[in-house]
């Protein structure tokens, strides 16, 4: 199994895809197999796992972690590589390893004033619906730096930044391969034989000229900024694409506070 541990707005529904292409690797849409695995863990404490021994007990929740992943999947595909969709993989790499060793994790990366962006857009098609961003009675949301300043400190993207700094600060940086959106759509062919190189499986041809999502996801549920919906064609990133929607003063702001993530890969 691998695991796709992307940023926001980062074309991690993109790479899912493309994998996908490969009659190999099941690629998934977002999954809620760490979320089950989540509600295991918050069972960890009780008294019937306490009163017993400890060692035994942790080897046995690692087991059941393994098993879950397996047999999740089971009924849902036969290819013999699964790439799991989830944000948190990554935060948790360490108990991920303890049922899977050595993890590969895939996580895409995209220039941080090109997400907000994407975000401030989202938010200004979808004006004649509450999104939770803008709130007059406390002036909250009402400037684009505001916004932006919001989208930064609170999930998905500000969560999504502090896991990924965390990552960096574990060590962890040089265990996961990442992919920069913008390559992907320069590139792709380069940038999937790269994801092959470091799964550890030969190279395989796609197609970019017409592409087609195969695994079902309601995309209604996630609101709407939970869109997961890719394009038939993949076209180059435009360079600065955030100006139609951030000032030069903006953007230069956000580049400056978020400087770590920036620099890390090479913005």
């Amino acid at each position: 199994m691998i695991f796709n541990s992307s940023m926001p707005r980062a074309g991690s529904e993109l790479l899912q895809v493309l994998l996908h292409q490969n009659p190999r690797i099941y690629g998934s849409v977002t999954s809620p197999l760490l979320e089950y695995q989540f509600a295991a863990r918050g069972n960890y404490g009780l008294p019937e796992v306490t009163s017993q021994e400890s060692q035994q007990q942790q080897a046995a929740f690692i087991s059941m972690c393994r098993s879950m992943a397996k047999g999740y999947y089971e009924p849902i595909t036969d290819r013999p590589i699964i790439c799991d969709k989830n944000r948190g993989w990554a935060h948790y790499y360490e108990w991920v390893a303890q049922w899977n060793p050595d993890p590969k994790m895939i996580c895409c990366v995209r220039d941080i004033r090109a997400i907000v962006a994407s975000m401030e857009r989202v938010y200004r098609k979808n004006r004649h619906r509450p999104n939770g961003v803008d709130n007059p009675a406390e002036l909250e949301g009402m400037t684009v730096m505001q916004r932006a300043e919001y989208w930064l400190n609170t999930q998905p993207v500000g969560l999504a930044l502090k896991r990924t700094q965390d990552t960096f600060q574990r060590g962890l940086g040089e265990k996961i391969h990442w992919v920069r959106y913008e390559d992907l759509c320069a590139t792709p062919q380069a940038v999937l034989d790269g994801v092959y190189a470091y799964i550890g499986e030969s190279p395989f041809k796609h197609q970019f000229d017409n592409i087609v999502k195969e695994v079902y996801e309601n995309d209604s549920l996630y609101g709407i900024y939970g869109s997961h919906k890719v394009g038939s064609t993949i076209t180059p990133v435009q360079p600065e694409s955030w100006n139609d929607v951030l000032s030069t003063e903006i953007a230069n702001t956000i580049a400056r506070e978020y400087a770590w993530y920036q620099n890390t890969f090479r913005y």
